[in-house]
């Protein structure tokens, strides 16, 4: 990656990592008070998840999807409003909300949201990373031994692949979107690249949820697209199409196994997204030991290579000084 696209920061004290360390303010205090809250509210939404298998599809289906479908073409606004906000303090995965995206909007439409609407977060994400984050987590990375390694193996990643990074991190679905935004900001990549490639890696992933959110209703329900080219004088007041079978009270009306089915989806693609996250922290842990351990063996070279020729060079000036009297003679 080219240098150009890389900058750090110009704090020169550095953590037991080897990196840049900074100082706590109030300020940074009360932003790791803020993100530990937010971490401690997904703990939460995810052990309901287990009690309840309910619980996540219903809180999704009761204050997102139903809402944006009773507003009509107003959705479209507020869902990339719910975006920025979901990417800044809401503890349920970006990934459901485009999976909703499809089941409110429909594939095509539901993806280009999603498209957009990612974007505009991540870009956002990244900016807010940039302005505090780096310094917030290498700060909790002094006593949070894992943020620490996480945030070496991030530096390593994005320097050698660049653009690339972003790109394989959004364009694969089960990478959890928002760290890849923070990651990228903490990198301090440029904000050119990085919102390219999150553009491009965002088209499939939008695609692939959108795809199985759309699959979840029945193709012969309403959805909002179809409200704004079918709209006459009659419907536009209520914004749904005479004649048609209304989506929203489709999926507010669902029977129990269809609930309960729709549910255990929901359920499904939320534990493999968490999985491969905490997959990937083991990974970062693993990755920054032993690159932690090279920089030390790397060291203990250095100081033994000095060493030798620190000896070597006492030994030739003993000899030295041992042959001038000989030379006097």
């Amino acid at each position: 990656m080219p240098k150009s696209q890389v900058e750090h920061s110009q704090d020169e004290r550095l953590t037991s990592a080897g990196r840049k360390k900074v100082e706590w303010t109030t300020k940074k205090i009360v932003m790791v008070i803020l993100f530990t809250i937010i971490i401690l509210i997904s703990i939460v939404v995810l052990v309901c998840t287990f009690v309840d298998e309910t619980f996540l599809f219903s809180l999704i289906r009761d204050y997102f999807i139903l809402p944006l479908l009773d507003i009509g073409w107003w959705a479209y606004l507020v869902f990339l409003v719910l975006m920025i906000i979901q990417s800044l303090i809401a503890p349920i995965p970006s990934e459901l909300i485009l999976l909703s995206a499809g089941m409110i909007f429909g594939l095509w439409p539901g993806m280009a949201i999603g498209v957009v609407g990612s974007v505009i977060s991540g870009v956002v994400t990244y900016f807010l990373a940039i302005k505090g984050g780096r310094p917030i987590v290498e700060s909790a990375g002094e006593y949070v031994s894992l943020a620490d390694k996480f945030i070496l193996v991030v530096d390593v990643w994005i320097k050698r692949w660049g653009i690339w990074a972003i790109i394989v991190g959004r364009a694969v679905p089960l990478i959890m979107f928002d760290p890849v935004s923070y990651a990228a900001g903490l990198s301090n990549i440029k904000w050119k690249p990085y919102t390219l490639a999150t553009f491009i890696g965002s088209i499939p992933r939008a695609f692939f949820f959108a795809f199985f959110g759309a699959a979840m209703i029945p193709s012969g329900l309403t959805n909002i697209s179809s409200f704004i080219v079918n709209l006459t004088p009659s419907n536009i007041g209520s914004m749904i199409p005479i004649g048609e079978t209304n989506k929203a009270e489709f999926i507010r009306n669902l029977s129990q196994i269809e609930f309960e089915a729709v549910a255990n989806q929901f359920n499904l693609i939320f534990y493999i997204i968490f999985g491969v996250l905490v997959l990937m922290l083991v990974i970062a842990s693993v990755l920054s030991n032993r690159m932690v351990k090279k920089k030390e063996l790397e060291k203990s070279d250095e100081d033994i290579t000095s060493e030798v020729s620190e000896v070597e060079e006492q030994s030739r000036d003993e000899k030295e000084e041992k042959l001038e009297p000989e030379k006097r003679d």
